[in-house]
């Protein structure tokens, strides 16, 4: 008997039982409905709708659900399917209840294997489980099989033994970065021109005084672990300086990614007796929680307090007051990632040469910010 994996048996009974009861086009269970179902837990779940995904049986609309895609043509000769493999540290970076920031790396998986699917390629997601990364972990990787490219949603520089060893074997790898990536090809998004404009609206209107909630200090190292969060500190600084404001340290809070540290952060600095007039929170999820405190200390956003945020998620246009946001677009960092691979195998680079690709951020305007629409 062929041994099948819990999530594979998983996927032969969706496919099996539960599909052929929709129509294309129709809403299926979410994944939270069918881990409930069938007893499964909400992470394995999420992998079989994604692997169902990656092969164009299913599609997601943001915001709304799930739903059943149109079956192939039948009489239509299809060539034959190809692998691209894609990298993870863990499962959990895709749960929701775990990681604040899991739709970075949702995003980049789903709109990656939607890229690639009009050249029938499949994208098969590995999670590694661990982050003691080395080349053994490059050699389970080409044994799994045949592949000709290796896709890191979340690089981190401690993968370099994996992605030198692949890269030795011949295959192309590359990954999401918040720069250009020494050690693989790369593509980023560049938030400083969205910053700057955020900060220089928020200056047209008299703020003087902007804080800045963020997981970084001055004091803690300047290495590849906080590079995101240094990316977003430098483009605040240039952009108050660019607007002719000061840099207020003590407005600058060090304050993890949640809603919940949204909101403490916001009520400490109340509590302390802080004046500030806008709010630069480094993810939208700190934004809902800043808002919350804000209404409930009976601070009136934009009119006392501007805020936005970062990510631009789905919640912020129908929070109350709507939430300006910088946004960054992973479908665009999916369609350069593919566009980026399809020039290596055009054009393989030399040895220890690294392409990189840029994917500019922009500012989103509504009403939390105040003032008008930018012109």
């Amino acid at each position: 008997m062929e041994n099948h994996s819990k999530s594979e048996l998983l996927e032969l009974h969706l496919l099996r039982e539960v599909l052929p009861r929709f129509r294309p086009g129709e809403r299926i269970p979410s994944e939270q409905e069918m881990a409930g179902k069938l007893d499964t837990s909400r992470t394995t779940m999420h992998k079989v709708y994604f692997n169902m995904m990656s092969r164009g049986l299913i599609y997601r609309k943001n915001g709304v659900g799930t739903f059943l895609s149109e079956p192939p043509e039948p009489d239509r000769a299809l060539p034959p399917v190809r692998m691209i493999t894609a990298v993870m540290p863990s499962l959990h970076l895709l749960n929701a209840g775990e990681t604040p920031n899991w739709f970075n790396h949702q995003y980049t998986l789903e709109y990656f294997a939607e890229a690639i699917r009009n050249d029938n390629f499949i994208l098969n997601v590995v999670f590694l489980d661990h982050d003691r990364y080395s080349a053994d972990d490059a050699e389970r990787l080409l044994n799994r099989a045949d592949v000709p490219a290796f896709l890191f949603p979340s690089l981190v520089p401690e993968m370099a033994p994996i992605i030198e060893r692949l890269t030795a074997a011949g295959k192309f790898c590359l990954g999401r970065y918040f720069e250009r990536a020494a050690f693989c090809h790369s593509v980023w998004f560049d938030i400083d021109d969205a910053v700057a404009e955020a900060v220089a609206h928020l200056a047209a209107g008299g703020r003087k005084r902007i804080a800045l909630l963020d997981a970084w200090a001055p004091e803690l190292p300047r290495i590849p672990h906080y590079g995101y969060q240094i990316q977003r500190y430098d483009a605040f600084r240039r952009a108050l300086e660019g607007a002719g404001l000061p840099f207020v340290p003590e407005l600058y809070r060090f304050c993890p990614p949640g809603m919940e540290d949204g909101q403490w952060a916001v009520r400490r600095m109340l509590e302390e007796g802080l004046r500030f007039d806008a709010l630069f929170c480094a993810t939208d999820q700190r934004a809902f929680g800043a808002l919350d405190a804000l209404r409930k200390a009976g601070v009136r956003v934009p009119d006392d307090v501007a805020v936005f945020g970062l990510n631009n998620e789905t919640q912020c246009a129908s929070c109350d007051p709507p939430l300006a946001s910088i946004e960054g677009s992973f479908r665009t960092i999916a369609q350069e990632l593919y566009a980026l691979l399809k020039e290596l195998q055009a054009h393989p680079p030399l040895p220890g040469v690294f392409s990189g690709r840029e994917c500019r951020a922009r500012f989103i305007w509504r009403e939390s910010a105040g003032g008008g629409v930018p012109a």
